[in-house]
């Protein structure tokens, strides 16, 4: 109940402030805007943010003077740039309430020409609003604006592109931001299928991209500052946040500013405390060759004697190209690949001041003279085909591997600004030797095109025609090409821009190509969404004796960790984020990667795509007794049946385990029958 001054008894036709004590939430309302006007209010000052513009406090009605209505704020936030009030302190204030998209608002409830007096020092704060990971949704934040509230379970840092220039982080209640069309196929439901044209399920992209922004706000820093010193949240001991970094028990005030909701950070015991970790070089068990993929992050060394610079894309000086050429030998060193397919580097030809030159005569220095060579494409100056400045580049161990063969570029003209490039390789470490074509690509880019090739807006990006084409381009390349020339075993890696479920991967299925990789398999994370633009597409023979991994050094680590943003405190010796693409790496055995390796048996299958509530196991313990014995049947997408099973539920299940333990990670088709039974279930091999 409203509490009226006598004296406003008498003056109640005069449009002076008002005396009335009134609840925040009155004041907030339930719908998107408070109501404007001139309030008195007591509550308890919540946070103070001097460094924010406008400064002010935070205030927040106890439970006993609030209005009862859960559907409205509590709280509001009082601009008052020389705040001397604490923390606890209750405090009246009377002032003007205003909610607009302009200063000093910015679109959230303010109070403005405050007058403030502390009736009460070091009073308890009111208890913090629990949000709930699993129902969490941005759209549902305007109850809580400017409240105290705690998370009920552990953030994930998705983004950190504004982190070093405004100090904010996005993270996401439900794990990582994917790229809808990781999952989601514009144009086949289910996603296993193979159409490449139309947007008959567009609908359904737009709806996870939906579902992705509901579950994301912002870590702000308490301030407005303009590349903040330090750089907050970096872990101490690694200097950097990771996409996948993750904060748990988080705390704080629920703020609204430039069009976000963002979260204003306590001080003390109650901040943010994100807990960041780094991927060791993925492990492989025996293997007789190990292949890989990477994007240098156009490697262009200036004329090859200290001098060209600044170069065309690359280094703009060579203090700058010595602290790239570090990071990426860093890199390519821990890798210890047998074999790399390379992408965006200079493409200046073969001879002893070209790029690829001085990139092996930095491996060698490093690893050991002779231990990498590289594969002559046929252009002493420039690729033959090539109409770019960076080219596709294959380096190898000629100890692990013999050239089978000349190199194979691809030759169809006006479709590739980069050709993929093939070689035939023998490999060495095999009693009888085997062969095994080895394909680096690097497809039309999504930031630009026009005509065909502009943006349709289905989630693929510019350039999706030119990039259809160039599938088109490579599998006739493959099966004209690379396979007449002795190969019946072939791994297609490299950057193909197209994340897992887009047109261009499609079109290799349908060809009868495998992408070696499942959905959750990241290389390049934009715009705060997490996708898959790298990718080892292999003939179906490989299926079983390889294993594919993709080193998280580059798309999870912040941009201003590159060596021309970091500048002095580059860390030269480091391999992360020395490109912005993650490398593949590829473990081959030709005798069975299940018999290479020490035998277990752990499930490693999820149902697919993942049920709104999380990612989730998929077993057989939920199948009736009265279904009896079952048959099982184990598929390729295509139907290329891999697997045949008989038996209980639980014998089945340990079968399953122990059979798919070793087969390569991507999206396969469970069939199960029994008496009056029968399941169909995609699955995901992790």
């Amino acid at each position: 109940m409203k509490k009226l001054y006598p004296f406003l008894l008498a003056l109640a036709t005069t449009p002076a402030v008002a005396q009335t004590i009134t609840p925040i939430g009155t004041i907030q309302g339930t719908g998107e805007t408070a109501t404007a006007g001139a309030y008195i209010i007591d509550a308890v000052v919540t946070a103070t943010y001097p460094n924010l513009s406008p400064a002010g406090f935070y205030v927040q009605n106890e439970a006993a003077d609030a209005d009862g209505n859960p559907a409205t704020s509590d709280a509001l936030f009082v601009v008052y740039p020389n705040a001397t009030v604490a923390v606890g302190a209750k405090v009246r204030v009377s002032g003007t309430v205003s909610e607009a998209p302009g200063a000093p608002s910015f679109g959230q409830a303010v109070m403005t020409d405050a007058s403030v007096s502390v009736t009460e020092g070091g009073h308890a704060l009111p208890a913090a609003a629990v949000l709930t990971n699993a129902t969490f949704s941005a759209a549902a934040l305007e109850r809580y604006e400017g409240m105290l509230v705690q998370f009920s379970a552990t953030l994930t840092v998705t983004d950190m592109y504004n982190l070093k220039s405004r100090g904010e982080l996005t993270l996401s209640t439900a794990g990582l931001a994917y790229q809808p069309t990781q999952f989601i196929d514009p144009n086949d439901n289910p996603a296993t299928g193979i159409s490449s044209t139309g947007t008959s399920n567009l609908a359904a992209v737009k709806a996870y991209q939906a579902a992705n922004e509901a579950k994301t706000l912002l870590l702000d820093d308490g301030s407005l500052a303009s590349n903040p010193k330090p750089v907050p949240y970096l872990d101490a001991t690694l200097h950097t946040v990771r996409v996948g970094s993750t904060v748990a028990n988080l705390r704080g005030i629920m703020g609204f500013g430039y069009g976000k909701w963002r979260l204003q950070p306590l001080p003390g015991a109650d901040a943010p405390k994100l807990r960041t970790t780094r991927p060791t070089v993925p492990s492989f068990g025996p293997l007789d060759v190990k292949l890989a993929s990477f994007n240098v992050l156009n490697y262009f060394n200036g004329d090859g004697a200290g001098g060209g610079f600044p170069t065309a894309r690359g280094a703009k000086t060579p203090t700058d190209f010595a602290r790239q050429r570090s990071k990426i030998l860093a890199a390519l060193s821990e890798m210890n690949a047998d074999v790399v397919g390379l992408t965006e580097i200079e493409n200046d030809g073969t001879g002893p001041a070209s790029a690829i030159q001085d990139l092996v005569n930095g491996l060698n220095e490093v690893m050991g003279a002779n231990t990498y060579t590289f594969v002559n494409d046929g252009g002493a100056t420039q690729q033959p085909n090539n109409t770019d400045v960076i080219h596709c580049a294959i380096i190898y161990k000629p100890k692990a591997v013999t050239p089978l063969g000349p190199a194979l570029v691809a030759t169809t003209t006006g479709v590739f600004e980069r050709p993929p490039l093939a070689q035939l390789f023998i490999i060495k470490r095999q009693a009888r030797p085997d062969t095994l074509a080895f394909i680096v690509n690097h497809f039309k880019s999504k930031g630009s095109g026009t005509g065909p090739d502009a943006d349709l807006n289905d989630g693929q990006g510019g350039s999706n025609n030119r990039r259809r084409q160039q599938a088109k381009a490579l599998v006739q390349f493959i099966t004209k090409t690379v396979m007449p020339a002795g190969a019946t075993k072939v791994v297609s890696a490299g950057d193909y821009n197209a994340n897992y479920e887009e047109d261009p991967i499609d079109m290799l299925r349908a060809a009868g190509l495998v992408p070696a990789t499942p959905p959750i398999s990241a290389s390049y994370v934009f715009k705060g969404l997490t996708g898959s633009l790298d990718h080892a597409v292999v003939t179906p023979n490989l299926i079983g004796f390889l294993d594919v991994q993709k080193w998280h050094i580059n798309s999870f680590e912040p941009y201003f960790l590159e060596y021309d943003v970091a500048g002095d405190a580059t860390d030269t010796s480091s391999p992360f984020r020395c490109s912005d693409h993650d490398p593949v790496l590829i473990g081959v055995n030709f005798s069975g990667i299940s018999n290479a390796w020490t035998e277990t048996s752990s499930n490693r299958l999820f149902v697919y795509p993942n049920p709104a509530a999380g990612p989730q196991r998929f077993t057989l313990d939920k199948i009736p007794a009265s279904a009896g014995q079952l048959s099982l049947d184990f598929s390729l997408p295509q139907g290329g049946r891999l697997l045949s099973l008989r038996g209980s539920a639980a014998m089945l299940q340990s079968q399953l385990n122990r059979y798919t333990t070793f087969l390569a990670p991507g999206i396969y088709l469970l069939k199960v029958r029994g008496t009056k039974f029968e399941q169909t279930q995609r699955v995901m091999k992790e």
